[in-house]
């Protein structure tokens, strides 16, 4: 019989070869080649296991990654598209990744333990706006107030602030820095507002918010966007310098624990909007119960409107869903079809159930 050890071992190394085989190959061919290498590596299986937050295949190339962008000497660079301009293919990188991983292991383990995945993809707001005005929509007259689980380091409370360029319009601030360019898929256009809904309240919540004034802070965040995309680290930095100009609210502490205060401080008159984006999968089935608990709770005096979108099938992409949640009950809607991160949607508009 395998033991407990082995068992854990043998899940971990699913968890690379899902990540390897049934999402990330176009989109990182290098973290593809690596994490199928991984799911076959003992010694790698064991290092990762060290990790206290999920997803781990993400924390541990955001390990390595941080590592080598802060001044790491070693060939691994030269497979990584961040790092050189004339990198080498990745299909012959592993041996070089298993020796570096082996070499700061101790630096590894202890960015393991002490981190987490907080990529704050700013181009997820091309579908985060049109979900916004459909919920202004449905409640017109009211200003939002929007709430942000898992904000990481805000940068998607900025959502106002960005100019968006559609392949069928563009709005938004047409002089912002950081320039969103998504392509809108299907027959059924989503809602894309050439005014802005209006917002009465803002605020982020997040175990440990990415504070970007820290240039340690800042530098991880950068080494969770993946060495090829290279776009997204432009646009990434743009929004860095916007949200330092504009910091946004943030809370640290467990979401669980602070919501219910940040829930008293929302306007009366507005239409309370709680999204979260890529988050879902560090909550533990209690934890997901017990959130759920919370808001059905407050939706017994005032409505709920919960936007979420996640990856929970295996596909390579994610939903983008409506729940809005009045005297404990809940109208599911599926609003769109997007990429994971926000270069593509198809809005859907489908009501689930009620």
């Amino acid at each position: 019989m395998a033991s407990r050890d082995q068992n854990g071992s043998d899940a971990l190394a699913q968890v690379f070869k899902r990540f390897s085989v049934e999402a990330h190959v176009g989109s990182s061919p290098l973290y593809a080649s690596l994490a199928d290498g991984i799911s076959n590596d003992p010694d790698l299986l064991a290092l990762a296991s060290s990790a206290t937050h999920r997803p781990i295949p993400n924390l541990l190339f955001g390990a390595v990654h941080y590592l080598l962008l802060r001044g790491a000497n070693d060939k691994l660079s030269s497979f990584y598209p961040s790092m050189t301009r004339e990198f080498r293919s990745g299909i012959d990188a592993y041996p070089y990744f298993r020796a570096f991983c082996l070499e700061y292991e101790h630096n590894i383990r202890d960015l393991l333990s002490s981190r987490l995945v907080q990529t704050n993809e700013v181009a997820r707001c091309s579908y985060l706006l049109p979900a916004f005005a459909f919920i202004a929509g449905q409640n017109p007259g009211f200003p939002l107030s929007i709430v942000d689980i898992g904000a990481s380091a805000g940068l998607h409370l900025l959502w106002n602030r960005y100019c968006y360029e559609y392949n069928i319009k563009v709005v938004g601030d047409e002089l912002s820095r950081v320039r969103i360019r998504a392509k809108v898929r299907g027959g059924n256009p989503p809602p894309i507002p050439n005014i802005f809904p209006r917002i009465a309240f803002q605020i982020g919540l997040d175990l440990n918010p990415v504070h970007l004034t820290d240039p340690d802070s800042a530098l991880w965040l950068r080494a969770l966007v993946w060495p090829e995309h290279k776009a997204r680290a432009i646009q990434l930095k743009a929004a860095t310098k916007l949200a330092i100009d504009n910091p946004p609210s943030l809370i640290a502490g467990d979401a669980l624990e602070t919501l219910p205060s940040v829930l008293n401080q929302v306007p009366p008159d507005s239409t309370l909007c709680i999204f979260h984006a890529h988050t879902l999968n560090q909550f533990s089935l209690d934890e997901r119960a017990r959130f759920d608990s919370l808001l059905d709770e407050y939706s017994m005096e005032n409505d709920v409107h919960l936007l979420s979108a996640e990856m929970l099938t295996r596909v390579d992409y994610g939903t983008l869903n409506l729940v809005s949640i009045r005297g404990g009950a809940r109208e599911y809607r599926k609003l769109a079809d997007v990429d994971a991160h926000g270069s593509w949607l198809e809005w859907t508009d489908d009501s689930i159930t009620k």
